[in-house]
């Protein structure tokens, strides 16, 4: 309980500071159609269209986190490294719904966020990594351009629950049922059957360095012109890391901006070389942590890890 208001506490004395700095990287460069997503995630101040969706994805996330239902993740290999996945258990020391709808979904403020920026790119496809269920999703769905949105999600028992929450908020949504590694060439192969580009990336769900380089890379033939890659939690780990700063650094990539829990990659093509922008400082204090493999040695520090509270 002290973290949140420590978190939002830090966040109203920093939003001054941030938003002039916000202003200066606008002067040098930052694309302007990230100004209303960015300059609300400071200031706290959300549109009143923003405001009412939201209102109602987080009724849902109440009625999930109400769920009697529990969880165990359940754990496999591939080629891009360890992958988990929760399914509903029996078992009474499993983990609950209320854990998956707050702790383990984004948090409204991120949600929101995620929201305007899809709003500011007038996203029309959008491509997500990891519906979970179904929270971010819904966010990003939820744009007045009512965009075709399509959601990889490996976990069986999770992908209704994903369906039911996306169901509220667009009929133009769906899951593709499959692990990552098969599931993002369904999704992109459905885009591609329907002449959609992919304006809106989020990738979440796999932490880890090399299947992140390699989702982002598999995603960005199919980019509109000028198309927007979400990373989300980018300092969880140091395999995250090295994969964002590899990915801001990459030909195509015209604009790399960290915002603490996120990393935007704005897409342009050839042979630009990114401009980096961080605002993470005043969103939050953002720790690095240590590798993914020991924390995933541990089954409790891996639950406390990656289902986090972000500040």
């Amino acid at each position: 309980m002290i973290r949140p208001l420590l978190g939002a506490l830090y966040r109203k004395c920093a939003a001054p500071f941030g938003l002039r700095a916000l202003d200066r990287m606008l002067r040098h460069g930052l694309p302007a159609r990230l100004d209303p997503p960015l300059r609300s995630l400071l200031s706290g101040r959300v549109p009143a269209e923003a405001e009412a969706i939201a209102a109602r994805i987080e009724r849902r996330r109440a009625d999930i986190a109400a769920s009697p239902d529990k969880y165990a993740f359940e754990y496999g290999g591939s080629s891009l490294g360890t992958t988990r996945w929760p399914e509903r258990t029996e078992d009474a020391a499993g983990f609950s719904s209320r854990r998956l709808a707050t702790s383990t979904s984004v948090q409204r403020r991120w949600g929101v966020f995620l929201h305007l920026c899809a709003e500011a790119y007038g996203a029309r496809a959008i491509l997500e990594l990891g519906a979970c269920v179904g929270i971010s999703g819904a966010y990003l769905a939820s744009i007045r351009s009512r965009p075709r949105f399509i959601s990889v999600e490996g976990s069986s028992a999770l992908a209704p629950v994903a369906e039911a929450t996306l169901a509220a908020v667009t009929d133009r949504a769906a899951i593709v049922r499959a692990p990552f590694e098969s599931g993002i060439l369904d999704a992109l192969a459905r885009f591609a059957e329907e002449t959609l580009t992919v304006d809106v990336a989020y990738v979440d769900g796999h932490h880890d360095e090399a299947a992140t380089l390699h989702y982002v890379r598999t995603i960005v033939p199919h980019l509109s012109a000028e198309g927007l890659v979400i990373l989300d939690d980018i300092s969880l780990y140091e395999e995250m890391w090295r994969a964002w700063q590899t990915l801001a650094s990459m030909p195509g990539v015209a604009a790399a901006v960290n915002v603490g829990r996120f990393g935007l990659l704005v897409w342009s093509g050839g042979e630009v070389t990114a401009r980096h922008y961080d605002l993470a400082r005043y969103t939050g204090w953002w720790r690095l942590g240590g590798s993914r493999r020991d924390a995933l040695r541990s089954t409790a520090s891996t639950s406390d890890r990656e289902t986090r509270a972000s500040p």
